[in-house]
């Protein structure tokens, strides 16, 4: 039979990379939405065309328009 101990060890392991998993792959979209907001940034800094949809953001405060 299998030592206690081990068994123990095992679960709590699978336990805590079962939560490692879930918190990796359901985070919020939170991510995307910084993600938009950097390429848009990225993109008027090397004053490339911005698509119509990062246009939409609501990121005013990097806005050069209003800044001047």
């Amino acid at each position: 039979m299998i030592n206690n101990t081990y068994l123990y060890s095992f679960l709590l392991l699978f336990g805590l990379a079962s939560l490692f998993y879930l918190f990796l792959n359901f985070r919020s979209g939170k991510n995307e939405i910084n993600n938009k907001i950097l390429l848009k940034n990225l993109l008027e800094g090397l004053d490339m065309e911005v698509p119509e949809e990062l246009k939409t953001l609501g990121n005013s405060s990097t806005d050069p328009q209003k800044l001047s």
